[in-house]
């Protein structure tokens, strides 16, 4: 046969060297080089091998069987002869037993019998009558009822005997079947074992841990720790060690000593893969077991045997990395003395984790939440950091995100009645814009970038300055909120619209001229609220959608309706014109999408597909594609030319909240209610990253123009930024509380040392492809942190929330 490395060569040898064969046995003329073993001691020609293994065979005798079946033979007739005697001596006794009752119940008998026989006492004989007599007198029968009770208690003392000699055999059989037993099973099932393919694949390494307990986990690391072991498979592969387990399945203990075994000769004990070298196969692998609670389960458990046996340090590190990879749950943990070293925790979320004892040495913690954990007497050393800073966001719901038209600045509207822009190459916050008093609902920066306008729940319109985040001028005129502004493609005319929340109102539009804040028109005509207004390409028109189930188009010099667009039987969300200006699509809580040509006012197609409401629609950049989110999870393309669906994009377990297109046309972006964003390839249809927002319902997204960063707003209050090409994520911040210091008792503390921004209701925006290193209400007492500059990191955790508690314990 061919070798599997080098296809050209035959195998021509056969390895015997006493390790784990890396080329599994076989050799080839090219292997014998690589491999690095002594040719002459430590290889066989293939064509000798077996030859030599049948001889090895019969130095052993192995094929003998006459001693076996003597010895088979002699237990088997000491068995025989023990079954015999016992057999015999159980029916001595019970014939013993049966002749004393049968001799009780007769005497009895015979007194009954005797008055029954002589019922006519004329006829009776003289011995009876005497009989009868003795009976009459008394004394007969008490000898009897005497000697009676002494064969009974004479019999309940043998069976009492009895039971407790049977049961004391029974026990000390056990003892010695227990004693000498499980070493022939231990030794049985370790041979099975030992025939087990030594595996070199981590996954199918770890895909058999599936069958070992969590109790097994948790009682054998216990059992470790107690009894203070630095050498796991030393200890663990002592029988004695393993029949102290009792383990009722004996088979798992063993398969988890294997286990432990195999993983300490493999890679992933010797090298760091957490490096680029590995970047593939870690992917690979965190796809087969992201959502194998067993498989992460005994990933934790290798993080903790770092705590016990410095020779699984590097797989207990690469564990933690593939954990932080996958994003996996590992807050709250005990992780208690364990020893990392070599390995990126980027963005580990270990909030609330007993880290005290750690040690670190060469990891980087960049992006790593380390809110509410316990860090004391902790020796983290050569540490790598890679920090940003942080500002203060949104305080409530983020409703709209727009990007610049330069692409270099971010701006979000909230709850919180602000608006506040960002430089998106810094991520720092440029302006807050301060001046409603209510919900922002929806901002529109100007063509030329250099104004923003906003629409407020608070009945108002404001222009503000971008360059110096000043407001330049309030536009009044609404009674009711503001759902939507926008700015003509001249910037010279703002168009504005509104009403109740779930229609009424003040449903009129309006049009305001930007240079001087005046009011140009006032469009009526919709009788209920208008939630979108949207001006076409060349300016020239504005289409607006209601509640009251229309759709208007607009002609922007005479402020007269050109259109009214009606067949929608629910009220209309969302319009969006085509790029150039010649059609327009609707999507409605009818279900239904519609294509309208905007010249002659026709609706062109009815789109029906989604099972629920249509909360938006989108046009690809060359117009020839239409996206939609609808509340029934889907999202569609359909082809304009044809009215078709071209494609259904199923993913999201959730409403589908809004949907954008990448300024190039090849991704959509889609935002949904169950919490993640999805990009989605648009020529085939598929899926092309799941970014997961671990925040709350993603209400917005939007692509830079650029097309290289794609920004999230949320209802948690969060503007999320991530990175198109990689899709990392910056996570907001995790809220701590004072519940942190729950753990001790409150009279060692001198005062409140937490300070109040530990507790107060924060969001971070942060805009970078590194997230930041979070440490809100970590408690740290004595131990070190030191970078690899030799740098003591104590000030900077204490810069981001962290408790020094040296100074602050009163210690008795």
């Amino acid at each position: 046969m061919n070798c599997t490395y080098h296809i050209q060569n035959q195998v021509s040898l056969i390895c015997i060297a006493p390790h784990k064969c890396k080329c599994l046995r076989k050799l080839c003329v090219e292997c014998q080089f690589e491999h690095g073993v002594d040719i002459q001691k430590h290889t066989v020609p293939i064509n000798r091998f077996q030859e030599i293994v049948i001889k090895k065979l019969k130095e052993y005798k192995l094929d003998e069987k006459s001693e076996i079946a003597q010895q088979r033979k002699e237990f088997k007739s000491i068995l025989s002869q023990t079954e015999n005697l016992l057999r015999k001596l159980w029916e001595e006794l019970s014939q013993q037993i049966n002749q004393l009752y049968d001799f009780i119940e007769q005497t009895n008998n015979s007194y009954l019998n005797l008055v029954n026989e002589n019922a006519n006492l004329i006829e009776s004989s003289y011995s009876d009558i005497e009989k009868l007599v003795q009976i009459v007198d008394g004394k007969t029968l008490n000898d009897w009822i005497f000697q009676k009770d002494q064969y009974l208690i004479l019999l309940e003392k043998a069976k009492n005997w009895w039971d407790q000699e049977v049961k004391a055999f029974s026990e000390k059989m056990n003892i010695e079947m227990n004693q000498n037993m499980p070493f022939i099973k231990i030794q049985i099932i370790e041979e099975e074992d030992q025939a087990t393919v030594w595996k070199e694949d981590l996954y199918e390494l770890l895909a058999q841990t599936k069958n070992i307990e969590q109790q097994l986990l948790n009682m054998v690391f216990e059992l470790l720790r107690k009894e203070q072991i630095t050498d796991c498979l030393g200890y663990l592969s002592n029988a004695e060690i393993v029949k102290q387990l009792d383990h009722p399945r004996i088979h798992n203990i063993l398969l988890l000593i294997n286990t432990l075994k195999n993983i300490s000769e493999i890679d992933f004990n010797q090298k760091n893969y957490s490096t680029e070298d590995y970047s593939q196969i870690r992917k690979d692998l965190i796809q087969k077991i992201a959502n194998d609670g067993k498989i992460i389960q005994f990933l934790k458990f290798l993080v903790n045997l770092t705590a016990i046996d410095e020779k699984l340090i590097q797989c207990g590190s690469n564990s933690l990395n593939l954990l932080a990879q996958m994003k996996a749950d590992v807050r709250e943990q005990s992780f208690e003395n364990i020893r990392i070293r070599d390995t990126s925790l980027s963005g580990a979320n270990l909030v609330r984790c007993n880290l005290n004892g750690s040690i670190f040495d060469n990891v980087d913690i960049s992006g790593m939440t380390l809110n509410g954990a316990s860090l004391f007497n902790c020796k983290w050393k050569n540490i790598k950091i890679h920090d940003l800073n942080q500002f203060d966001a949104h305080n409530g719901s983020v409703y709209t995100i727009c990007f610049s038209p330069n692409g270099t600045t971010l701006a979000s509207g909230s709850g919180d009645n602000s608006v506040r822009l960002w430089d998106v190459k810094t991520g720092q916050q440029k302006a807050k814009l301060d001046g409603h008093t209510h919900y922002v609902y929806s901002i529109c920066f100007s063509p030329d970038g250099s104004k923003i306008v906003s629409g407020s729940e608070d009945r108002s319109i404001r222009l503000w300055d971008v360059q110096t985040g000043q407001q330049i001028t309030k536009l009044d005129g609404h009674t009711s909120a503001i759902y939507s502004v926008c700015f003509s493609p001249d910037g010279a005319t703002l168009a504005s619209g509104g009403g109740g929340q779930f229609g009424g109102g003040d449903s009129s539009i309006r049009l305001w001229d930007v240079k001087t804040g005046q009011q140009k028109a006032k469009l009526d005509g919709h009788v209920s609220t208008v939630y979108s207004v949207c001006f076409s390409p060349d300016g020239t028109t504005l289409a607006s959608s209601s509640y009251d189930k229309s759709i208007r188009l607009w002609n922007i010099k005479t402020g007269q309706q050109k259109a009214i667009l009606d067949g929608h039987k629910d009220y209309v969300k969302t319009v969006c014109f085509n790029p150039d200006g010649t059609t327009l699509a609707s999507g409605s809580h009818d279900k239904s999408i519609r294509i309208w040509d905007v010249m002659t006012g026709q609706q062109k197609a009815k789109l029906d597909g989604h099972s629920q409401l249509v909360i938006s629609v989108g046009f690809s950049p060359d117009g020839t594609t239409l996206a939609s989110g609808s509340y029934d999870r889907s999202i569609r393309l359909w082809d304009i030319k044809t009215g078709q669906q071209q494609a259904k994009l199923d993913g999201h377990t959730s409403y589908v909240q809004s949907v954008s297109f990448s300024p190039d046309g090849t991704i959509l972006a889609s935002g949904s209610h169950d919490n993640s964003i999805r990009l989605w390839e648009v020529k085939i249809g598929q899926q092309q990253a799941k970014l997961d927002s671990n925040t709350n319902y993603v209400q917005s997204v939007c692509f830079s123009p650029d097309f290289t960063i794609l920004a999230s707003g949320s209802y948690n209050n969060a503007v999320s930024i991530w990175n198109v090409k990689t899709g990392q994520q910056i996570l907001p911040s995790d809220i701590n509380d004072k519940s942190i210091l729950a753990q001790f008792q409150p009279q060692i503390f001198k005062n409140n040392i937490l300070p109040e921004r530990v507790t107060s209701n924060i969001t971070i925006l942060r805009i970078s492809q590194n997230p930041n290193l979070e440490t809100q209400g970590a408690l740290i007492l004595k131990g070190e942190f030191i970078n690899s500059q030799g740098v003591d990191l104590r000030q900077l955790l204490k810069s981001k929330g962290s408790c020094i508690l040296e100074s602050q314990i009163g210690f008795q």
